[in-house]
C-alpha cells in the first residue's frame, strides 16, 4: 500500500515525481541544515495526494501520525494471533479430517486401479467371446443352408404312400388338386434341378414318378373332357358353364399343358372344335332369322340420273337390297335416298341384340344396317369374352384365334355376299360408321381383342370399294349427255336434284363427325368429302346444261333458282334436325349452324355454294325482269353513273346528256305505270315459282332492286343543281312506292 511504501524508505512515485525529491526524514530529524528552495514547486506537486494532503489539513506531526499507525498494526497483530490461538483445535481438527480424507482418497485410488485391470480381462474375454460367436454363427448358416437344400432335395425326391394312393385312385375333385400340385412340384423338381437328374435318387424315383404322372394324365383328361363335353348340350349357355364350371378347371389344363402335351393338344383341340362350332351354328341361325326381317332398300336402278317413271310400275321387292334388278322397271324418287329414321343403327350402337322371333311377332322390318350392327355387336361381345376366357384358361391367344377363325367366317362370308347384292349407298354408309362406331367404343384392338381389329379392318376393306362403286355410278348416271333424255319442260325443281339433295343431306349427316384427316381402316374422311366435291360439281354443271335447254332465258334462270332453292332448303333443314332429330338452329335462321353438329363443316360449305348460286341467279332473274318493266331507268341510271365517274362531276353541276331535262320523261313513264308494273311483278313471279317461300324471296329481291334502281336516280338528279331538285320534287316519293312494295311482297 502507500503507507507501506511511505515508511518502508522505499522511492514512492507520486503523479510522475520522484520520492528522492523530497527527503522526508531530513524534515523530521531537522539535523542536517534544510534548504527550502523548492519546497513550494514540491508542495503544489504533491497536494493532489491525498495522505500528504490529510496530514498537512490535520496539522498533525508526521512522527506521532507514525506512532499511531505502528500501534494500530501491533494490536491488529495480537489480536489476530489470539484468534488463530482461540481456532487452534478447529485448525487441528481440520488436520485430523485432511488426513482421512488422504487415506480414504489413497485407498480408492488402489481400488480403482485393481477395477481397471479386471475390466481389461474382461475385455480381452469379450473378444474372444465375439471371435467364438462369429465362427458358430457362420457355422449355423451353413448348416441351416445345407440343411435347406438337402431337405428340399430329400423332400422332392421322396414321394408319399398317401400321396400315390390318392394320385392312383381317387376321384378328380378339388382334393385330388393338392396331390397332383406336389406332383407337379416333383416333377419339375427332377427335370430342372442338375444335381438332381445326376443323383442316384433320381434314377430310382423317375419310374414311379412316371407311372404317378401318366396316370394323373389319363384321370385329368377324362375329368377335364368331361366338363368341355357340357357345351354340347342343347341350349346350353357357353359363357356360364366357361364361369362357373371350366374356369375352376383351369390348374388341371395347365398340368396337362406343362406334363403331358400330347393330351393338352388334344383337349385344345376337342374345345376348340366343340366351341367354334357352336359359335357358328349360332350365328348361321341369328343371320338367317334376321334376313328373313330385312326391309326393302334402294335397287340397282336408283340412280340419280334414272328416268323418272311413271308411278304405277311393280312394287318394291322386299330382297330387292340385295338382288341384282332383273330389268323390270320401278319408281325411283327421292324418298329412295333420304335418311328417315335409319340413324338408329348409329345411335343404339351399345343396346343388346334384337331377339329375332320377337322382332317378326311384332311385325318389325329392318333395314340391312341395323341387323349390321346386332351382329357385329354380338360378335364382339362374344369374341371378347371367349378371348379373356381363352387367356384365362388356356393361357394361349393363339386358343382363341383357332375357334374365331370359322365363326368370323361365317359372318365375312354372309357379309360378304350381301354387300355384292348391295345397291343402297346410305346402307354401306351406315355400316361404314357403325364399324367405325363399334372400333371407337372399343378402344384400340377393339375391346383389347386383336382379331377383332384386324376383322373390322377387313370389313371396311369390303364395304368402302363398294361404296366407290355405287358411288361412280351415281356420278356415271348424271354424266355429259344425259341431260337430253332426262330433261323436263318444266321449272319446278327436277327430279335429278330432288335425288341429289336428299342423298347429299343424308351422307353429309352421316359423315358430320369426321373430321377430313380422320380414318378408320380403309375409310379415310377426306376421300368422302372429295367425292362429295366431285357430285356436287357434276350436278352443277347438268343444272347449267338443263338451262340452257329452254326456250327462252328467263325460263332457264327460273329453273336453277328452283333447284337451288330447293337444295338449299333440304340441307338447311338437314342441319337444323341433326342426325338423331335433334334441334340445333331455329327454324327462322337463315344461316347453317357451321359447326361439327347437324350437316357438319363440309355441309356448311356445300350449304353456302347452294346460297351463293341462288343469290347469283336471282340477280340475274332480276335484272332480267327490270330490264323488261323498266328499261329506260335501268339504262339511264347506270350510263349516268358511268357518265358522272368518267367526267367526274362536282355535285351541283349538271352530268351531260343525263340532266334533269333527260330524266323528265324517265320519271314521268315511271310515274303513269309503276303500281301496273309492281302488280304485274308481283303476279309474274307468283305464277313462275311454284314454291311460296322461293317466290317470295324473288319478289322482294325484285322490289328492293327496283327501289334501289329509283333511289340512285333521284340521287343523280339531286346533286345536279336546282333544275335536279325541281324534278326530284315532282316525282313518286320513295315512301309511296316502299308501302306498295311491301304490300305486294307478301304471297
Amino acid at each position: 500500500s502507500l503507507m507501506d511504501d511511505l515508511f518502508s524508505g522505499e522511492e514512492l512515485q507520486v503523479d510522475g515525481v520522484d520520492s528522492a525529491a523530497v527527503d522526508i526524514g531530513l524534515l523530521i530529524d531537522g539535523e542536517e541544515e534544510l534548504s527550502l528552495a523548492g519546497v513550494e514547486e514540491d508542495l503544489e506537486a504533491l497536494q493532489g495526494h491525498e495522505i500528504i494532503r490529510g496530514i498537512l489539513e490535520q496539522g498533525r506531526v508526521l512522527k506521532e501520525y507514525a506512532r499511531d499507525v505502528d500501534d494500530k498494526l501491533h494490536q491488529t497483530e495480537m489480536d489476530s494471533i489470539q484468534d488463530y490461538i482461540a481456532e487452534s483445535d478447529s485448525m487441528v481438527a481440520l488436520h485430523e479430517q485432511i488426513k482421512g480424507c488422504d487415506n480414504l482418497l489413497s485407498g480408492m485410488e488402489q481400488l480403482l486401479g485393481k477395477f481397471q485391470s479386471d475390466l481389461g480381462k474382461v475385455s480381452e474375454e469379450i473378444r474372444q467371446l465375439q471371435v467364438q460367436s462369429q465362427t458358430m454363427s457362420t457355422k449355423l448358416k451353413n448348416r441351416r443352408a445345407t440343411e435347406v437344400k438337402l431337405g428340399s432335395f430329400i423332400e422332392n425326391l421322396t414321394v408319399s404312400e398317401r400321396m400315390v394312393n390318392s394320385i392312383l385312385e381317387s376321384e378328380v375333385n378339388d382334393d385330388y388338386l393338392e396331390f397332383l400340385m406336389e406332383l407337379d412340384k416333383k416333377l419339375k423338381f427332377v427335370h430342372a434341378d442338375e444335381v438332381a437328374r445326376m443323383s442316384q435318387a433320381t434314377h430310382d424315383l423317375e419310374p414311379a414318378l412316371e407311372k404317378l404322372r401318366i396316370r394323373a394324365l389319363s384321370k385329368v383328361r377324362d375329368f377335364v373332357l368331361q366338363r368341355i363335353y357340357m357345351l354340347k348340350r342343347p341350349k346350353t349357355n357357353v359363357q356360364i358353364v366357361q364361369q362357373s364350371t371350366l374356369l375352376k378347371q383351369k390348374y388341371f389344363v395347365r398340368f396337362l399343358r406343362q406334363h403331358g402335351q400330347e393330351v393338352y393338344r388334344e383337349i385344345r383341340s376337342e374345345y376348340v372344335s366343340i366351341v367354334s362350332r357352336i359359335y357358328s351354328t349360332h350365328f348361321r341361325t341369328y343371320l338367317l332369322a334376321l334376313e328373313k326381317l330385312v326391309a326393302p332398300g334402294a335397287a340397282q336402278t336408283d340412280l340419280l340420273g334414272a328416268p323418272d317413271t311413271a308411278a304405277g310400275g311393280p312394287s318394291v321387292n322386299m330382297m330387292s337390297l340385295f338382288k341384282k334388278d332383273t330389268g323390270g322397271q320401278r319408281v325411283s324418287t327421292e324418298h329412295v335416298f333420304e335418311l328417315g329414321e335409319r340413324g338408329a343403327a348409329l345411335l343404339g350402337a351399345d343396346h343388346p341384340p334384337i331377339v329375332p322371333h320377337m322382332a317378326e311377332a311384332e311385325g318389325r322390318r329392318l333395314p340391312y344396317e341395323l341387323i349390321f350392327r346386332n351382329v357385329h355387336r354380338l360378335l364382339i361381345d362374344t369374341a371378347t369374352a371367349e378371348y379373356f376366357f381363352c387367356l384365362d384358361f388356356f393361357e394361349d391367344e393363339s386358343v382363341f384365334r383357332e375357334l374365331f377363325t370359322p365363326m368370323v367366317q361365317v359372318v365375312e362370308s354372309d357379309l360378304s355376299t350381301m354387300v355384292q347384292d348391295c345397291w343402297d349407298m346410305l346402307t354401306l354408309l351406315l355400316m361404314i360408321r357403325v364399324a367405325s362406331e363399334l372400333r371407337k367404343a372399343g378402344g384400340p384392338g377393339a375391346g383389347g381383342v386383336p382379331p377383332l381389329e384386324e376383322y373390322l379392318d377387313r370389313v371396311h376393306l369390303l364395304l368402302w370399294p363398294r361404296f366407290k362403286l355405287l358411288f361412280d355410278n351415281q356420278l356415271a348416271s348424271i354424266r355429259q349427255g344425259v341431260e337430253r333424255t332426262l330433261f323436263v319442260e318444266s321449272p319446278a325443281p327436277h327430279f335429278v336434284v330432288r335425288r341429289y339433295a336428299a342423298l347429299a343431306a343424308s351422307m353429309l349427316l352421316l359423315m358430320a363427325e369426321f373430321e377430313s384427316g380422320e380414318t378408320a381402316g380403309a375409310f379415310k374422311a377426306q376421300g368422302f368429302y372429295d367425292m362429295m366435291d366431285r357430285m356436287w360439281t357434276a350436278i352443277f354443271d347438268l343444272l347449267l346444261r338443263m338451262s340452257n335447254m329452254f326456250r327462252d332465258k328467263r325460263t332457264g334462270i327460273i329453273f336453277l333458282i328452283a333447284n337451288y332453292n330447293h337444295i338449299r332448303t333440304v340441307l338447311r333443314q338437314a342441319d337444323v334436325r341433326g342426325l338423331h332429330g335433334s334441334s340445333a338452329p331455329p327454324p327462322g335462321n337463315s344461316g347453317s349452324s357451321g359447326g361439327a353438329s347437324g350437316i357438319g363443316k363440309a355441309g356448311a360449305a356445300a350449304l353456302k355454294e347452294a346460297e351463293d348460286q341462288l343469290a347469283s341467279c336471282t340477280n340475274l332473274y332480276v335484272e332480267e325482269q327490270l330490264s323488261g318493266e323498266f328499261p329506260m331507268l335501268m339504262e339511264f341510271v347506270k350510263k349516268a353513273e358511268q357518265q358522272q365517274k368518267r367526267l367526274g362531276v362536282a355535285d351541283g353541276q349538271p352530268i351531260p346528256n343525263f340532266a334533269a331535262p333527260q330524266a323528265s320523261p324517265i320519271l314521268r313513264d315511271f310515274a303513269s305505270r309503276w303500281m301496273p308494273a309492281i302488280e304485274g311483278m308481283h303476279q309474274e313471279v307468283t305464277k313462275q315459282f311454284a314454291d311460296q317461300d322461293c317466290g317470295r324471296h324473288v319478289l322482294q329481291a325484285s322490289m328492293t332492286a327496283l327501289l334501289q334502281y329509283y333511289t340512285r336516280l333521284l340521287e343523280l338528279l339531286k346533286k345536279q343543281g336546282a333544275e335536279g331538285q325541281a324534278a326530284v320534287k315532282e316525282a313518286v316519293n320513295v315512301p309511296a312506292i316502299m308501302y306498295e312494295i311491301k304490300r305486294h311482297a307478301k304471297i
